[in-house]
């Protein structure tokens, strides 16, 4: 289940990519932590204090301010509202994968807890490495049986799911500038594009679980809030190979200003809100303090 809606979230989110500038893109990955606070006291009966609250508000707010723009252009060019929405909404499904994470984790300590069983005086909690990898495993088979969402999406223009995939792989490894369709551009750059993505797309997991590692989940979690300014600057500033420069309006760069302190505060009062529930349960209620 967990593997089913990171699939559907990063497929989606795939499938939206290219209607959407890369800011934008990348600052709608910020929706993540509202949905997952919002399914987290719907489901698990987390509690979240007014800190806490604010500092989400601050996120939406961060986003909303940055996702206009793309309203104010009404799909010109190649920024679309509506697919813009639909990134952001598709960040539930992303959300519920930390939700069920969080469960099957909580489920275990209690298992081993009730068990009597123990990793040699070592943390007996279940290992990342164990969950990341049945995730990979599951994701794989699923990512092939979404590709109808392409369909659904309008990707294919009216095209057979057979033929729409057989065009993907002519397009991947033609290695000629029409591999990709008359009105391509640059089409003979798809596979090296895929293999460059694919290179960076393992360092990049394999550094974030290496940082979890040493310098804890919550130094990880606020530095990859960077990722929105840093691309905002790279997408900006520079010239990039087949894409160019971006246009970015000053309403992103607001919004790029507002969502790093927001989320800082918002895992500050996290923290905070971890001690009470640990020090005096009944202080770690909804709206602390304002639900003393």
């Amino acid at each position: 289940m967990a593997a089913l809606g990171d699939t559907l979230g990063d497929v989606i989110g795939m499938i939206c990519t290219p209607y959407v500038s890369g800011p934008v893109h990348s600052l709608t990955s910020d929706c993540t932590p509202i949905w997952i606070a919002f399914l987290a006291t719907c489901i698990l009966g987390s509690r979240y204090s007014l800190s806490q609250s604010v500092g989400l508000v601050g996120v939406l707010v961060a986003v909303i301010l940055g996702v206009l723009p793309s309203f104010e252009s009404k799909g010109a060019g190649k920024v679309h509202p509506f697919f813009t929405v639909v990134l952001a909404a598709s960040c539930i499904f992303n959300a519920v994968s930390f939700i069920i994470k969080e469960i099957v984790f909580r489920r275990y300590n209690q298992w081993t807890a009730s068990t009597g069983q123990t990793d040699d005086g070592r943390d007996s909690g279940l290992h990342i490495f164990m969950m990341n990898t049945h995730l990979a495993l599951f994701q794989f088979p699923l990512t092939l049986l979404v590709v109808p969402l392409n369909e659904a999406f309008g990707q294919t223009h009216g095209e057979g799911i057979v033929s729409y995939m057989g065009e993907a792989f002519t397009c991947v490894f033609g290695g000629t500038d029409a591999s990709c369709g008359q009105d391509s551009h640059g089409g003979q750059f798809a596979g090296l594009c895929v293999a460059v993505y694919v290179v960076f797309n393992i360092l990049w997991n394999v550094s974030i679980l290496l940082s979890v590692k040493h310098t804890g989940a919550l130094a990880t979690f606020v530095a990859l809030k960077a990722i929105f300014p840093v691309s905002t600057l790279l997408f900006a500033y520079v010239d990039w190979p087949l894409l160019g420069k971006s246009d970015v309006s000053w309403l992103v760069w607001v919004s790029a200003a507002i969502i790093m302190p927001c989320i800082i505060f918002y895992q500050w009062a996290s923290e905070q809100q971890s001690v009470r529930a640990e020090q005096l349960p009944s202080q770690a209620t909804c709206c602390w303090p304002l639900g003393q």
